[in-house]
């Protein structure tokens, strides 16, 4: 049986859509320049340079609330926190990945990891760095379906 269009919510005070029911969010949505005002322009930079970066992958949208900015595919992705002097980025995968740039792994679900890394140089914003998000999209765009594709080993080690 081939499965639909996901249902999705639509949040009755701010008017956002969501693949899940009561998803817990913001309602305050604020300007991209908002976040980006206080940031140098190396932050700048580095935030246009992972926008570009992932609409190589493909179509996003992202959401600027009070105190980050969510990118979605399908569903939520990743997530960016705009310092001064660096970009605080967590990505979501369905495995857990170490490695020496990630400086959290925080558990959500069985099968759902939230990754984080600190964006300091456009530099960061590398193959390796994509390979990681090009699956976290993958996650976002397959969230509630089960695909191997992305599906790794659940806490395994993987680089």
């Amino acid at each position: 049986m081939k499965r639909g269009k996901a249902p999705t919510w639509r949040c009755p005070d701010c008017a956002r859509q969501f693949a899940r029911k009561s998803q817990a969010h913001s309602c305050k949505t604020v300007s991209l320049e908002t976040h980006l005002i206080k940031a140098s322009p190396e932050v700048t930079r580095i935030y246009l340079a992972l926008e570009r970066f992932i609409r190589e992958i493909g179509p996003f949208t992202a959401v600027p609330t009070k105190t980050s900015i969510t990118l979605l595919s399908r569903t939520t992705f990743a997530g960016v926190v705009v310092r001064k002097q660096w970009l605080n980025l967590d990505f979501v995968l369905t495995r857990v990945v170490e490695h020496s740039r990630i400086t959290k792994i925080e558990q959500l679900s069985p099968r759902t990891f939230v990754h984080s890394v600190k964006l300091r140089s456009v530099r960061d914003v590398d193959e390796q760095l994509g390979k990681w998000l090009r699956d976290a999209y993958e996650v976002g765009r397959l969230a509630g379906r089960r695909n191997r594709s992305v599906d790794g080993p659940r806490k395994g080690v993987t680089q």
